[in-house]
């Protein structure tokens, strides 16, 4: 019995599976897994991590109290109550359940080293993040552990080391479009604004879409100090954004265009971009944040 939910959860999904009366999911077959089941320890660990994962961390709280007195894997059970502290903001409670995984292993888990650096980067401890993060890239150097942990360098303000790891992970598993974006900004963000250049014309060359990539070329340029170069290249932009509006404008090209607007100074023709946005997508979180900056900068030019 207990197998074969765990077949469906690998099966299907973890959305086709939950176990909570208010969770707006399918509850009803691990809800009567539980009831059935001779060992439901597991079951409730499961419902707990689907709780979660369902934004009802409160009630994945409630299962994994049961699942621990069900007898289950007790490093399993921790792991799971420390993420569901953490999704209810107790990041104290959830780092002291995190600290005692690490340190009564002999090799810390990668999952609870790679969960505990997340909070550590939001508790404002760049350092000690970097330190947990670079003991899990040092085992699993995939492309999500090296993206977070040169954005932690950059943070840092290591952008030398940010770019060395960038270019080794594009050596060992090929070009990235995230990883040329993270060696440029790394690039550009220590000065080296010709390699940065390089790495954009490079891109150019192939884009069947160019204005984004026209538009960090421009904050490179201006990073640089070559302003003049900087606005003819967003000009450029605009130019081929208007080629694509022809055929479709869709909302991710608008908050581009919104972009480039505001880099040249146009203001209310950025405003008007991004509010056409909002109403088709009010949900779209990138463009409200962009309307949120433009009318700063309108109101500081008011002031």
């Amino acid at each position: 019995m207990q197998f074969r939910v765990l077949l469906l959860c690998i099966i299907l999904g973890p959305s086709s599976l939950l176990g909570h009366d208010g969770v707006h999911v399918d509850v009803d077959r691990i809800n009567e897994q539980i009831t059935n089941s001779d060992d439901p320890g597991p079951l409730y660990l499961m419902r707990a991590r689907l709780c979660r994962a369902h934004g009802r961390p409160d009630l994945g709280l409630k299962d994994c109290q049961v699942a621990r007195g069900c007898g289950v894997d007790p490093t399993a059970e921790k792991f799971e109550r420390a993420l569901c502290l953490r999704d209810t903001l107790r990041h104290d409670r959830a780092m002291q359940l995190l600290d005692e995984l690490v340190n009564n292993s002999v090799a810390a888990p990668l999952n609870v080293l790679s969960e505990r650096s997340s909070i550590r980067e939001w508790r404002g401890d760049i350092d000690g993040a970097i330190v947990d993060l670079a003991r899990v890239h040092a085992v699993r150097p995939d492309l999500e552990t090296t993206l977070r942990l040169g954005s932690l360098f950059e943070k840092r303000k290591a952008h030398g080391l940010a770019a060395s790891l960038y270019r080794q992970m594009m050596e060992r598993a090929g070009e990235s479009v995230l990883l040329t974006i993270g060696l440029i900004r790394a690039e550009s963000a220590r000065g080296h604004h010709d390699a940065a250049l390089q790495l954009i014309d490079a891109q150019l060359e192939n884009a069947s879409l160019k204005a984004p990539w026209l538009q960090r070329k421009a904050e490179v340029l201006t990073a640089a100090g070559r302003v003049d170069e900087a606005n003819k290249v967003l000009e450029a932009a605009l130019s081929d954004l208007d080629r694509i509006f022809k055929r479709r404008p869709v909302p991710i090209h608008r908050v581009t265009r919104a972009r480039i607007l505001r880099q040249l100074g146009r203001l209310d023709e950025a405003s008007s971009e991004l509010k056409l946005v909002l109403q088709q997508a009010p949900g779209y979180e990138t463009a409200r944040s962009e309307l949120e900056l433009v009318e700063k900068l309108q109101a500081d030019q008011k002031r």
